[in-house]
């Protein structure tokens, strides 16, 4: 397994290190610890401060990798000049990694790893992309939320969670939150995701449920919070007026103020 671990350097930045080891613990891998630096002519030499930055940081991460005996992840330092959305994609298609892993602030804090900026990878990143709040501490991702719109990709991308988070006995909730009042069709569609999932030998447990309420945004939270979760996974649209007004009944935004770990797949 090949993960890209996108950094800035910052300590709350580390938190993203014990996720990249527990996926890699079992398989092994390669962890390609990427950062993007503007060098621009005011400041002062943003090439050779980020490759300092960067030494300490594969230091780091080697010393974490032989405490826990991980002899089979090998680390790789990506530093590229530009944009960091930009260098992060043409790094992906460079690399063809199995997962991209990068840290978010959420909104409002005008750094490398702002919400904005992981909003706009989920919907452009050719492949999954987790990001943690930087709030957000380890724990095994046991207790799995996935949110249904019934799209076409739902059955592949929950091979995906399965695939990606081996390490773990998956509990899966395969959750729509529908607005009261609604048709009875989604009753329908969640019979037919939970047949075709059910040929497809998943190596864990499968619930399936339909939250009827008025306000789908709370109705996730409180699930989240009754069940435990520790990582809530889906598709993202990009907003357009037919999902704006009619398909998504929750935004990323309402996933990002979860603040737990989101990982999010394409079509």
């Amino acid at each position: 397994m090949k993960i890209i671990l996108a950094t800035d350097f910052s300590s709350e930045n580390q938190m993203l290190i014990p996720y990249a080891l527990d996926l890699l613990r079992v398989t092994g891998g390669k962890i390609v610890l990427f950062h993007a630096y503007m060098d621009y002519y005011e400041v002062s030499d943003a090439k050779g401060t980020a490759e300092t930055l960067m030494r300490q940081s594969i230091d780091f991460l080697n010393d974490e990798i032989q405490k826990q005996g991980l002899n089979d992840i090998v680390v790789m330092p990506k530093l590229m000049d530009g944009f960091p959305e930009q260098q992060l994609l043409h790094l992906v298609r460079e690399e063809k990694p199995d997962l991209v892993l990068m840290g978010t602030r959420g909104r409002g804090k005008k750094k490398f790893l702002e919400g904005s900026l992981s909003k706009n990878l989920m919907s452009k990143s050719p492949v999954p992309l987790l990001s943690i709040h930087e709030d957000y501490r380890f724990k095994p991702n046991n207790e799995v939320l996935y949110v249904t719109n019934f799209d076409k990709g739902d059955a592949t991308s929950i091979a995906k969670v399965f695939d990606i988070l081996k390490p773990y006995r998956l509990h899966l909730h395969v959750v729509s939150f529908v607005m009261d009042g609604e048709p009875t069709k989604a009753a329908h569609q969640m019979k037919e995701l939970e047949e075709t999932l059910r040929y497809m030998n998943l190596n864990g447990d499968l619930n399936f449920k339909l939250v009827y309420n008025s306000s789908p945004r709370n109705a996730m939270r409180t699930y989240c919070e009754e069940n435990n979760i520790s990582l809530a996974a889906f598709i993202p649209h990009r907003k357009h007026l037919y999902h704006l007004f009619f398909k998504d009944k929750v935004t990323k935004n309402d996933f990002f103020d979860l603040h737990i770990p989101l990982l999010t797949f394409q079509k």
